[in-house]
């Protein structure tokens, strides 16, 4: 936890020069002292000082110590705005980028695209190189939403520069305040479970990523919904999966998990359509009712189809744009949740 530790100190610091405890031009406290008056280790320290000198806040004289710059440079507007998705070229992400891009090139910004295929030290490494380029805001999908994010201490460094970040589809919760656009996906999970349920099914199936929130959410309307209908919640009828492990598990499991049900709520259409190629295989097609979210054109395509709740993809993205561009403009932006909709 030493990256925490040390942008904790640089947060302390960076607030002392802001409020005028330290002023332009007046020497900080050695590593030695400032290791000896907060208890940090000289290994924190002095990493925490070399963070202020890389935001332009100090600058370091060979011999004699650091010093508060008399200004702190400002940063001059690049009209770049980084986008950093979990994907780029394939499923529902064309929609969102398409929005997001739509907004930004009507006003005079550029997005520069970027990719993590939801690993984190993907986006460690694009999250370094933004902080040597030059943009004024990044929109991000978080990655891994379900799970402790390790790259928060480079978002605490883009907000120590004043570089804002909007957040779709999923968001870090350690983070202060996050700003985000994101799709009702408990409301979504309700919504499709009782699609089934009005259809007189009792024994529902869920197929739900345990690593992204979006699944939790979904799991979570889900059991509500069932719950609320008198019905059990039966954890061999719901399968988890990641990122990693998806396509081994439904492989090896979707047989066992829709054994004895009539329908299944799946977290997405990629998912769904491997469950209905299974009931393909298995010569149970038409046994199975399948409800899943996206309504991408793997739903619209799939033979047989599948009902698929519509995701607000195209908004999200426009939405999560004009965000960028009101607090870039100073006025400051609250978070936002879609409704997901049948079609």
């Amino acid at each position: 936890m030493s990256e925490h530790k040390y942008a904790q100190l640089a947060d302390r610091l960076r607030t002392e020069i802001q409020n005028g405890v330290y002023t332009g031009g007046q020497r900080l406290p050695s590593e030695n002292e400032l290791a000896s008056a907060t208890g940090y280790s000289r290994q924190t320290v002095r990493q925490a000082m070399a963070l202020l000198e890389n935001e332009g806040l100090t600058s370091r004289v060979q011999g004699s110590g650091t010093y508060v710059r008399s200004a702190a440079p400002r940063r001059e507007a690049t009209h770049n705005i980084a986008v950093i998705t979990t994907y780029i070229g394939e499923y529902i992400f064309p929609a969102i980028l398409h929005g997001i891009d739509d907004v930004l090139s009507k006003n005079g910004y550029t997005p520069l695209l970027s990719a993590t295929h939801n690993r984190v030290d993907n986006e460690r490494r694009i999250l370094t190189e933004l902080l040597q380029k030059s943009v004024d805001g990044l929109i991000v999908e978080g990655t891994k939403t379900a799970l402790p994010n390790p790259n928060i201490d480079l978002y605490d460094r883009f907000a120590a520069l004043g570089i804002p970040v909007v957040f779709i589809n999923g968001f870090y919760p350690d983070l202060k305040k996050p700003v985000y656009v994101v799709a009702d996906d408990r409301a979504g999970g309700r919504l499709a479970t009782d699609l089934l349920l009005r259809g007189g099914h009792r024994r529902i199936a869920g197929f739900f990523k345990s690593d992204d929130i979006q699944g939790h959410r979904r799991y979570a309307g889900y059991a509500e919904t069932l719950r609320e209908a008198g019905l059990a919640v039966e954890d061999d009828h719901v399968l988890w999966f990641t990122t990693e492990n998806r396509d081994s598990l439904l492989a090896a499991g979707t047989g066992a998990v829709l054994a004895g049900c009539t329908a299944a709520v799946c977290y997405n259409d990629e998912v769904a359509l491997q469950v209905s190629r299974y009931l393909q295989d298995s010569g149970t097609t038409g046994q199975v009712e399948l409800v899943s979210f996206d309504n991408s054109t793997i739903a619209l395509l799939s033979s047989p189809p599948f009902f698929s709740l519509s995701n607000p993809k195209e908004q999200l993205g426009r939405l999560a744009a004009e965000k960028m561009l009101g607090i870039l403009t100073g006025h400051p932006q609250q978070p936002t949740v879609l409704p997901w909709s049948i079609d």
